[in-house]
């Protein structure tokens, strides 16, 4: 009896670099189980979308992306449809009753069931329950890394136990579930033996990181474990939350030659009335004495943050403290977004609610100011040589380099064009900034 012939997948990926990594996981069970990933939707007799369901514009992207697929599904007989991740977990019946033309939906935590809908034995919902023992992956799941090989996220846990008010991260992905400092260094190593010369460490919160496992580890002591692979160059982290960046992790931030000066720590406010009624558990004095902590080493620490407008209770006054504190210019990158009612959060109940029109005008007074400031922080910049990360051709020309300094995370916070030399992508190589603009900075490798 002969063998099945192998499906041919194509996959559609949305939201947050977490769920990148769930999308890999999912990737590489495709690739061991001998099927065939495909480019174009219209080849495939799979189709996977992995979804968003954090705020209203992250949910109508996935909605809009599985009604889009199903078109491509309904153009060829045998065509199968699969929805995973985020909005599975928190609309299952829902979705299921809505969206008939879906043949299988996967929750965030059920990646390997797509294992299961390719072999033909999955029941159409196989959204299961979150808890401490829902999945993780670890350094042994199989996984194909998309994008540029000497770059990758790395996922160091899973979920979160915050009570934050507008968030709905809880319900879409569970409990915090630390992964071992030994599976870290594992999967890092094996990561870097590939060719990635920087990881960025994802989490919902990296600074509870270990406090779930029995040993407690801390991040800190990962942060040493994974600083001792060599040809490893920049260690990135996104998310710390305030109230948990320790002195230790700031000296690593200063000094570790391995940990990038770069800290990506979502502060969401700093009005102390709103970030009670964000149920954060800071106050302003809390946010400008992790700046000024920051602020005093040595060495320059990129901050970037981002900022959550218009939540109920936010007044007048409360934005223009938000403003002045923006203004004040210690912030390197910024994101703002205005705050979105989600069904199932403390902060859908609450009074005082800002008209979404008044909230979007905040917002861009907000990205307005940070443009000036980001502009003059660039300026400063001119005629330094510093390291820059080679990312490969620009998207500007195919006579050109980009790549990206130690302030600059992949895909968010702008790049450096370089205008000569040649070099590799992966490769660390010192560079003369000659041009400043908002976003990105102009450079030379000629120095």
């Amino acid at each position: 009896m002969s063998e099945p012939a192998p499906h041919k997948v194509y996959f559609v990926s949305l939201g947050c670099p977490k769920n990148q990594v769930d999308t890999e996981v999912m990737l590489g069970v495709v690739r061991d189980r001998g099927h065939v990933l495909v480019d174009r939707a219209e080849d495939a007799d799979t189709l996977v979308v992995n979804t968003c369901g954090f705020i209203e514009e992250a949910k109508e992207e996935s909605i809009e992306t599985i009604l889009e697929l199903a078109q491509v599904k309904a153009s060829g007989a045998g065509k199968r449809l699969v929805v995973a991740g985020c909005l599975s977990q928190r609309y299952p019946d829902e979705l299921a009753k809505e969206m008939p033309e879906v043949d299988n939906f996967l929750g965030s935590a059920d990646m390997l069931g797509l294992e299961r809908v390719l072999a033909g034995g999955a029941a159409r919902m196989g959204v299961t329950p979150l808890s401490k023992r829902s999945y993780l992956y670890d350094h042994t799941t199989v996984r194909q890394v998309t994008g540029a090989r000497h770059s990758a996220y790395v996922k160091i846990s899973e979920g979160c136990d915050r009570p934050c008010a507008f968030c709905i991260i809880p319900k879409l992905r569970g409990p915090q579930r630390s992964r071992t400092i030994e599976s870290l260094v594992a999967e890092t190593a094996a990561l870097v033996a590939a060719g990635t010369r920087e990881i960025c460490l994802v989490a919902q919160d990296l600074t509870t990181y270990g406090t779930d496992l029995p040993d407690r580890p801390s991040f800190e002591a990962l942060l040493d474990a994974l600083g001792e692979i060599d040809d490893l160059r920049w260690i990135r982290l996104h998310y710390a939350f305030p109230t948990t960046v320790t002195d230790g992790l700031i000296e690593r931030l200063s000094a570790h030659p391995r940990v990038a000066s770069y800290l990506d720590v979502p502060l969401q406010h700093v009005d102390t009335e709103v970030l009670k009624r964000m149920r954060r558990g800071y106050t302003e004095r809390v946010v400008r004495d992790l700046v000024e902590r920051l602020r005093a080493q040595p060495n320059h620490i990129f901050l970037r943050t981002t900022m959550l407008v218009g939540h109920p209770g936010e007044t007048d006054q409360s934005f223009q403290r938000l403003y002045d504190f923006i203004a004040e210019g210690e912030v390197d990158h910024l994101g703002v977004f205005p705050w979105s009612r989600e069904e199932g959060t403390p902060a859908a109940l609450l009074p005082g609610r800002v008209e979404p029109e008044l909230a979007e005008e905040r917002r861009l007074a907000l990205m307005e100011l940070q443009e000036e400031i980001r502009l003059r922080k660039h300026e400063a910049m001119l005629g330094r040589v510093i390291p820059v990360l080679i990312d490969g051709v620009s998207e500007e020309s195919d006579l050109l380099l980009e790549g990206r300094h130690e302030g600059q995370a992949p895909a968010i916070d702008g790049k450096i064009i370089l205008t000569d030399g040649t070099a590799s992508p992966g490769e660390l190589r010192m560079a003369r900034i000659t041009q400043a603009e908002v976003n990105d900075l102009i450079a030379t490798l000629a120095i």
